[in-house]
């Protein structure tokens, strides 16, 4: 498997529900739009019962002392119970978010250096969700779920049909997408003109190769076929990498998946991960050399070769900072990089045949830090 077949692995198997917050002029309550649980958009939040010392905090925009966040926790629980006796992790989720974007210097997750982490909402939920739970362990008539059934069970029921054939459910994510499945084909287009536009790209790819991912006329045929690639990859019973690779082949180039997470996310990946690449990189590399003398004497080694070479330049960094966490969880550079001649060539090296069969980072030189 290539590191982009695996890459598009990752991005087929998204598992997450898409929410958009769309805050209220209320002073009491926050709306969210129809992918919200319908309680919640009617959700009051009990601002005025929150504790005088978290009150002022909230005003003068100070984090909340931890006495006080967990008695706000009580409070907003006991309001989301009057709606629902046992809310889902995703109404919850909601909650933390109202809560969150309102105030976010008193509740939101933030590093000692003042960043914020992730979504900013994390501790909250969990929070929220942990006393949800814990008001509701000893109530089983306000469970969501429903027991169960053995085979045997089913296999008893009046209404149960050995014949009938097994029905697949398929989940229906968009989580962070801005383009999940579009409905509308492109201008001026057919079902069957996307058909012969994807037999075209078949031809191109089987007579020239994925370096034909350059053709001006390929970039325009992924583009207009974006809809036929979505409903493929989101289609039931769900496919495997290979047969939409055997499908879409251009799908599988470092172009066509860029271009198409573009589509997908309205994100550059490729620039989104160099950036982080560089800012979480020298942060990783900023903290094992705060703490030198607490490591062992391979990660001493690794960062002594750091600092020898003075400013990394940013390609540098997101190597360093790898090499230190390939270090730390004693992992070998081999399982990741393979370190070959300066002067092979993409052509050569997918000649040989000692290539391993996992993803690997191919570094030109002696060592993968290279000087």
């Amino acid at each position: 498997m290539t590191p982009l077949l695996w890459s598009f692995a990752l991005l087929h198997q998204l598992k997450h529900q898409a929410i958009h917050v769309h805050p209220s002029s209320s002073t009491s309550t926050t709306m969210y739009n129809h992918y919200s649980s319908s309680w919640v958009s009617h959700l009051q939040i009990p601002w005025e019962r929150f504790p005088l010392r978290l009150s002022h905090a909230i005003t003068r925009g100070d984090r909340a002392h931890p006495e006080d966040r967990r008695s706000m926790v009580r409070i907003v629980v006991e309001a989301m119970q009057v709606h629902c006796r046992n809310p889902q992790r995703a109404s919850c989720e909601e909650v933390a978010k109202i809560i969150v974007n309102r105030y976010p210097q008193t509740f939101a997750d933030f590093t000692e250096k003042g960043e914020r982490l992730g979504c900013g909402h994390y501790s909250l939920l969990r929070s929220i969700k942990s006393r949800v739970e814990h008001v509701n362990r000893d109530n089983t008539t306000h469970r969501l779920r429903q027991t169960k059934r053995t085979r045997n069970e089913e296999d008893c029921s009046p209404n149960s049909n050995a014949t009938s054939p097994k029905k697949v459910r398929c989940l229906v994510d968009s989580y962070g997408c801005v383009n999940w499945q579009p409905v509308e084909l492109p201008e001026g287009g057919t079902p069957a003109s996307l058909e012969e536009k994807k037999d075209t790209l078949l031809t191109i790819f089987n007579s020239e190769g994925p370096g034909a991912v350059e053709r001006p006329d390929v970039d325009d045929f992924m583009c207009l076929t974006y809809i036929s690639q979505r409903q493929l990859i989101n289609s039931c019973p769900s496919l495997s990498v290979a047969e939409i690779q055997e499908q879409w082949p251009f799908l599988f180039t470092r172009k066509g998946l860029s271009n198409h997470f573009y589509k997908l996310t309205g994100i550059d990946i490729s620039e989104r991960l160099s950036q982080a690449l560089i800012t979480k990189g020298r942060r990783i590399i900023n903290y094992f050399s705060s703490q030198k003398l607490k490591w062992n004497l391979g990660i001493r080694t690794l960062i002594q070769q750091i600092e020898s070479e003075g400013v990394l330049t940013n390609n540098k960094v997101g190597t360093a900072a790898i090499l230190l966490m390939m270090k730390y969880y004693k992992e070998d550079e081999d399982s990741l990089f393979v370190l070959a001649d300066e002067t092979s060539t993409r052509m050569s090296l997918e000649a040989e045949s000692n290539l391993p069969i996992t993803p690997r980072l191919i570094m030109l030189g002696k060592k993968s830090f290279m000087k």
